[in-house]
């Protein structure tokens, strides 16, 4: 009977830690967006990784055709579901993006172009990349300049 009951609140714990935060009320879209992703579905041909930071900063996986990864920083800020960002040289992103987070998907859609979606999964960026990519300052890059 000890077992059962064990069992009973083990699965009550996690059904009640699902997608809610420590306070014990539902994510905010803020909190869903936090950690990293991996892209699943891009208007463009490449493979993206996303780390979103509570701290709000980014960093940004590109690869385009072959070759190594090149990784790009900044910071990035929502109001309601509307996602903005910044180059660490403190040029803006091309567009903002529309966003919605359901389960462990996140949708981004430009603001400029309603056809330009980007989907991502929750996935940890392998270390691979992480250790292979090349360090891109924004305000230099003139070709494969980043999705964002």
């Amino acid at each position: 009977m000890k077992r059962i009951a064990y069992i009973f609140a083990a699965i009550m714990l996690l059904a009640s830690c699902n997608g809610k935060n420590p306070d014990g009320g539902k994510l905010t879209l803020e909190q869903q967006l936090y950690g990293e992703w991996h892209s699943t579905s891009l208007s463009i041909t490449g493979d993206i990784y996303l780390d979103f930071n509570e701290d709000k900063t980014f960093e940004l996986y590109q690869q385009i055709g072959q070759g190594s990864y090149r990784l790009y920083r900044g910071t990035w800020g929502l109001q309601e579901n509307l996602l903005t960002g910044k180059y660490n040289d403190g040029e803006s992103w091309a567009t903002a993006y529309e966003i919605t987070v359901s389960d462990k998907s996140l949708t981004m859609v430009s603001k400029n172009d309603a056809a330009e979606q980007s989907i991502y999964s929750k996935k940890d960026i392998p270390a691979q990349v992480k250790d292979n990519c090349i360090t891109v300052v924004k305000s230099g890059q003139t070709q494969g300049a980043p999705v964002l």
